[in-house]
């Protein structure tokens, strides 16, 4: 049995979740291992203490794996590895930013510090950032392509009774100040509600 820095000189936890041959058929679909085999018990129990894994599986070499008694375990070699001091790697500049850092910092140097302080980012997916720039009950959403680093802001569809939005392209401060007094150019995105690429998916 390998013992994992935490127990190494003491004696490891009883397992909560032991290792059982009787248990109900299943088959992990990460490495295929069916429930109460051999495989089973090398891929999801811990090697140190034979607790089940509490996420990750050992026969995926993709990981790590966690212990809720030793800690986390890397996958390929079966090692246990020290928890991460996020303090360390902050300092010495290997903490990848957040996704709102990177979109504040990117409003700072598109529409300035003072713009840019009343922008909160709300959420994200693969391909944007969304949030709202708000000023005393005012507000102006926006999003940042994440993949372009280019800003758009949205202002609201002319169409009767459509309560969509449309999407333009904001470089700075004063194209933001222009489309908010004057609304969008003729060159923006169609209605993502009423607009022919939002009725084509309706359509699907």
């Amino acid at each position: 049995m390998t013992a994992c820095p935490i127990h190494a000189h003491t004696a490891s936890p009883r397992p909560q979740r032991p290792f059982r041959r009787d248990q109900q058929p299943g088959t992990c679909k990460n490495c295929m291992n069916r429930l109460g085999t051999d495989g089973d018990r090398h891929a999801h129990y811990c090697p140190c203490c034979g607790e089940r894994l509490s996420s990750g599986c050992l026969g995926t070499r993709r990981g790590p794996a966690r212990c809720p008694h030793c800690g986390r375990i890397d996958v390929g070699t079966l090692a246990f590895m020290p928890e991460p001091d996020p303090l360390a790697m902050l300092l010495s500049g290997s903490l990848e930013p957040s996704a709102e850092f990177t979109a504040s910092q990117l409003a700072r140097a598109v529409f300035g510090d003072q713009v840019a302080f009343h922008i909160s980012w709300s959420w994200q997916d693969r391909e944007m950032h969304c949030g709202q720039l708000s000023v005393r009950g005012h507000e102006i959403r926006l999003r940042l392509h994440r993949a372009t680093q280019v800003f758009e802001a949205a202002s609201s569809c002319t169409a009767d009774q459509c309560r969509g939005r449309r999407w333009s392209i904001v470089a700075d401060s004063a194209q933001l100040l222009a489309l908010h007094t004057h609304g969008p150019r003729s060159a923006t995105s169609p209605c993502d509600r009423c607009g022919p690429t939002a009725r084509s998916r309706r359509a699907v």
